[in-house]
């Protein structure tokens, strides 16, 4: 099966409910329509083509860079009508005035319309079979891979490092090369790696902010700490909160490990690149109920809780990390606070839809499934489809 076949087979529409005024303010709004666009990647370029900060544009969240999304965008600092703008993957189109930005509040979640391809025989009957229960009962709120994007080279969480005060752990990490990364990209971080403390070695493959964090520290060899506050704020505060969410999907199993064992319901595990998820199946609706209402904390340093084997399960992920509560806090570095939320331990899908499959005209032989609903900010489609996908329990 094949998700993402090609952009227009994952379209992703936020829902807004930020007002807007006509009358000029501090924000100009956009409705941002892109596609193989990292979100990072595109508010640097329209940073440079605005000629404002990066700090002084906002989104409300991180959409796919493989599919077709639609989002807005707040932009601070522009004068006169904005006008639309548009190349290659992406336009945008002015829609108002606020004063404030966009921010992850704003969201009230997201509408999607997805087509899974390449299905074969037995894999169209699970999408089938799956259906009714998986709308009905949702799944577990996990968060997705695409969350943890920062550590996809599988050396481990740079939010971790920053988080125990390991400047130049987190600085070697956020250097190292993925498969994921461009050409241009990868041979740099490579030869910084490679030739580690002797900055000057790659300081002609520098660009953008890589390159004015090498050429700090070509003059201040190991000034780790202030190359770290030369990162984007934006990406600091995604790759702790990165760290939080795994945390939260470790917490999160175990919990549905041990209701299961109480309420006598069967999980389906499922691997993924950190660690294991645990979906259920079908659940006594009292049991379920309960589950719609239950908040699980996303860990931070200032996380409180009341339920005594929730708090157990946080100390022994926590032990498992070989760190504590107190550690994830953001020490001595300018304008970085974290802290702990709590997130539902379920999501429903709402206006779930799932079209009979059909002859896939881009496989012959093979199956495709058109999926629509809507999901609140925060939760991930590709948790749903995971769901979909997996044989009944037994």
């Amino acid at each position: 099966m094949k998700v993402k076949a090609t952009p227009s087979d994952f379209i992703v529409q936020e829902e807004s409910s930020l007002t807007l005024s006509r009358k000029a303010s501090e924000f100009a709004v956009f409705r941002l329509s892109k596609s193989s666009w990292d979100t990072f990647d595109l508010i640097d370029l329209l940073a440079r083509r605005w000629g404002v900060r990066r700090d002084d544009i906002s989104v409300g969240g991180m959409k796919d860079r493989h599919g077709s999304t639609e989002q807005r965008i707040s932009v601070r600092g522009l004068r006169g009508v904005p006008s639309a703008l548009s190349d290659t993957n992406y336009a945008l189109e002015f829609e108002g005035w606020s004063d404030r930005p966009v921010t992850a509040r704003d969201v009230r979640g997201n509408r999607f319309a997805i087509t899974l391809r390449d299905m074969s025989g037995p894999e169209r009957d699970r999408i089938v079979d799956n259906a009714a229960s998986a709308g009905a009962d949702g799944v577990p709120n996990y968060f997705d891979e695409q969350r943890f994007g920062s550590a996809r080279h599988g050396a481990g969480f740079m939010g971790k490092e920053i988080f125990l005060g390991r400047r130049e752990k987190a600085l070697l990490l956020y250097f190292t090369p993925s498969k994921h990364d461009d050409q241009k990209t990868r041979k740099m971080k490579r030869c910084v790696v490679e030739n580690w403390g002797q900055w000057g070695k790659c300081a002609g493959l520098g660009f953008g902010e890589y390159g004015r964090i090498l050429a700090y520290l070509a003059e201040n060899h190991r000034g780790y700490h202030q190359a770290l506050e030369r990162i984007d704020r934006k990406f600091l505060v995604f790759v702790l909160n990165a760290y939080q969410s795994f945390l939260f999907n470790e917490v999160l199993g175990r919990w549905l490990i041990e209701l299961s064992a109480r309420q006598s319901f069967p999980l389906l595990p499922l691997r993924y690149a950190f660690g294991t998820y645990q979906f259920y199946a079908e659940v006594p609706s009292p049991t379920r109920a309960a589950m719609e209402g239950t908040l699980l904390p996303v860990p931070g340093y200032d996380t409180t809780c009341t339920d005594s084997d929730v708090g157990r399960i946080i100390e022994e992920v926590l032990q498992q990390e070989g760190i504590v509560l107190s550690d994830l806090r953001v020490r001595q570095m300018h304008r970085i606070r974290v802290g702990g939320v709590d997130r539902p331990a379920i999501v429903l899908p709402e206006d779930f839809q799932a079209d009979a499959p059909a002859p896939d005209e881009l496989y012959p032989g093979r199956w495709k499934a058109v999926l629509r609903f809507f999901l609140p900010r925060g939760s991930y489609a590709t948790m749903l489809i995971k769901r979909l996908t997996l044989p009944r329990a037994r």
